[in-house]
């Protein structure tokens, strides 16, 4: 990662690069934390998210067959 400058606009903002967004996983409408550090400012996410984090990575039907694989497998049966 090499370091990247950005300019404040005039109300205050700054526009994170994209490979730290990305990174990240930073999405539009996402809340974070501005908090003072040591060496200047830390920004950190407001609470843990799973939109974007499962992005492209959970198969849900899949997921539903290896459920009913479970479900099937843990299946209590009355012994007579």
């Amino acid at each position: 990662m090499t370091v990247k400058a950005v300019k404040i606009s005039s109300k205050g903002q700054i526009t994170l690069p994209k490979e730290l967004r990305e990174r990240y996983r930073l999405r539009e409408g996402d809340e974070v934390l501005i908090l003072p550090a040591e060496e200047g400012i830390l920004i950190k996410r407001r609470k843990a998210s799973l939109r974007g984090f499962l992005s492209g990575k959970l198969d849900i039907e899949g997921f539903k067959e290896e459920l009913k694989r479970l479900r099937r497998e843990w299946r209590i049966t009355p012994t007579s």
